[in-house]
Formats: C-alpha cells, sequence, structure tokens
C-alpha cells in the first residue's frame, strides 16, 4: 500500500509541476501574442498613417525590440517613398517653372503680334481708301488693264484686312471673356450682307457664291460676332474651293435650332485633320499655298459656342466640305 500511494503521490506531482509549466508557458504566449498583436496594431497604424499622406510616421522602438526586420523593412519602405515624394515636389517645381516661362513667352509672342497687327491695320485700311479712290477715278480716268490691276490690289487687300481681323480679334477675346450684346436679327439680311463683303475675294478666282433660304425671320444674336463666324466660314470655303466653282449658303430651322450650312466643292479635308480644324493655329491652307492664320475657325468656334451653339464640319473626299453654324433659336 505505501508503495502504491508513494507512486500516486509522485504522479500527482509531476502533473502539478507539468500543469504549472503549462500555465506559465501559455502565459508567456499570451503575452506574447497580446504583443505582437499590439505590434501589428502599431505597423498598421503607421501604414494607414503614410497611406493617407503622411510620409513623416515610422514604426517605433518598442516595434523594433519585437519585430526588428519586419520594422526594418517598414521604415525603410515609407523612406523609399518619403524620398521619391521630395523628388516628385522639386521635379513639380521645375516643371512649373518652365510652365511659366513659356506662359510668359506666349503672352510676349501674343502681344507682339497683336501689336505687330494692329499697328500694320492703319496702312493697310489706308491702301484700301486709296485704291477705291483709283477706281472711282478720284486721280483721273483708268483704262482696262489699269483697272483691272488695280481690282487685284484691292481684292489682295481685302484678303489682308480680314487676316489682320481676325489676329486681333483673336487676341482680345484671349485677353478678356466674349460679351454678346444680342438683339434680334434677320438672318438672311445677315447673310446676304456679309457674301456682298466678300465678293471682292470670291471674285478674284471667280467663284460664285449661291445663297438659299428656308427660313424667314429673326434669331436673337450678336450681329457683329456672327458676322465674324460668317466671314471667316466664307473665307476659309474660298481657299478650298477650286477656281470657276461655286459656294452654297443654306439657312433652315428645325423647332429648337437655325442652321446656317456653308459647303465649299473640290479641295476636302482628311478624316484625321476633322477633329484638329478647330485648333489654335491649326491650318492646312498651306498645302493649297493659301495665306492662313489658323485662327479664323478657332475664332469661329468660340464666338459660337458663346451662343450656346455648336459648329459641326462634313467633308467628303475630293467632293465637298460643308461647316453647319447650329444656333439655339
Amino acid at each position: 500500500m505505501s508503495f502504491l500511494f508513494l507512486s500516486l503521490v509522485t504522479l500527482i506531482v509531476i502533473l502539478l509541476v507539468l500543469l504549472v509549466s503549462l500555465s506559465i508557458k501559455y502565459r508567456k504566449l499570451k503575452n506574447t501574442f497580446r504583443n505582437h498583436k499590439k505590434m501589428l496594431r502599431s505597423i498598421l497604424k503607421t501604414i494607414n498613417s503614410v497611406r493617407y499622406g503622411n510620409i513623416y510616421e515610422r514604426v517605433n522602438d518598442e516595434t523594433f525590440s519585437m519585430l526588428p526586420n519586419f520594422a526594418q523593412s517598414i521604415n525603410s519602405m515609407i523612406d523609399a517613398i518619403s524620398d521619391r515624394e521630395d523628388m516628385i515636389k522639386e521635379y513639380q517645381n521645375d516643371l512649373n517653372k518652365k510652365i511659366d516661362g513659356l506662359k510668359e513667352v506666349e503672352q510676349l509672342k501674343e502681344d507682339f503680334v497683336a501689336t505687330l497687327t494692329h499697328d500694320l491695320k492703319v496702312p493697310i485700311m489706308a491702301e484700301k481708301n486709296m485704291l477705291s479712290f483709283l477706281l472711282d477715278n478720284r486721280f483721273g480716268e483708268l483704262n482696262e488693264k489699269q483697272k483691272e490691276a488695280v481690282s487685284h490690289l484691292k481684292n489682295s487687300n481685302q484678303e489682308l484686312v480680314e487676316l489682320v481681323e481676325i489676329i486681333l480679334e483673336t487676341y482680345k477675346l484671349n485677353e478678356t471673356k466674349i460679351s454678346l450684346t444680342k438683339e434680334p436679327v434677320c438672318i438672311n439680311s445677315l447673310v446676304e450682307e456679309t457674301i456682298e463683303e466678300m465678293h471682292p475675294i470670291s471674285d478674284s478666282d471667280e467663284i460664285k457664291i449661291e445663297f438659299l433660304s428656308y427660313f424667314n425671320g429673326d434669331v436673337n444674336l450678336d450681329k457683329f460676332y456672327i458676322k465674324r463666324v460668317l466671314k471667316n466660314l466664307i473665307l476659309n470655303a474660298i481657299s478650298f474651293s477650286e477656281p470657276n466653282s461655286k459656294i452654297d449658303i443654306f439657312v433652315c430651322r428645325d423647332e429648337k435650332n437655325i442652321y446656317i450650312k456653308i459647303t465649299n466643292y473640290g479641295k476636302s479635308i482628311k478624316k484625321e485633320e476633322v477633329k484638329h480644324v478647330f485648333d489654335k493655329y491649326y491650318t492646312t491652307t498651306k498645302k493649297f499655298r493659301k495665306v492662313g492664320t489658323g485662327l479664323g475657325l478657332y475664332l469661329s468656334n468660340k464666338i459660337v459656342k458663346a451662343h450656346r451653339g455648336r459648329i459641326n464640319v462634313e467633308s467628303e473626299k475630293d467632293k465637298s466640305t460643308t461647316f453647319s453654324v447650329v444656333l439655339p433659336f
């Protein structure tokens, strides 16, 4: 009995020692898990801080004592992000300086062109008046050949007048917003008046401008600006027309809009160029050895948009090109 009792006691003691040992290990594991959980939360907090823009946050020293390699990797990653952020800021500052410099150069260029154009307008207008005096025989009778030569000079002068006015008006619109003065305007009279003013240019290439309207009424618009749009589009149509051809101008309406369509025949606009025709300084007239600033369509588009309208372009290869001005009615 005594042997069995001693064996039982010994077993109980061993079990108690094991239980105590397991309890101590459990508590250590529990503390370790709790500390690791705390460290992971701290790391997650650091990562979230960086995620939302605080690139100065770092993993704390306590985390380093528990997870040195992991903590070092996190801090190294944040340091790399910080370095890149500084590089991006430095690059952005340099880029902003270059952009400001380019803007300044562009402004100087625009001011120079505007000043030069303004100064050119005075002698061009004086030349226009003098040529008119010559054709009116103010300085004596001209023979037919002289009249023909002076007429050609006047046509060229009119093209210069239109180009100068386009440049000046574009410059003014770049400096200030378009301020419209709307009033009821008879659209047919406006088109006819514009055609009459463009005859000296169209007649030089014997291009006939035909006008047809299915609308007879007034439209609320800024007469000065819409007349400029019509001039620009007709001038563009003349540039792309073959000699001895015609330009069709057609006016119609639906329930919401009025449509002014200007069609020239012959040279067309390539599909890949259509989307660029309203870009500033973009011009295809060089291909046809015509004078062009690339501002006429750009200016027209801005004016029509100010009227809450739009300009559509349709071009059929080697056949015709149509610009449609759509204005709310």
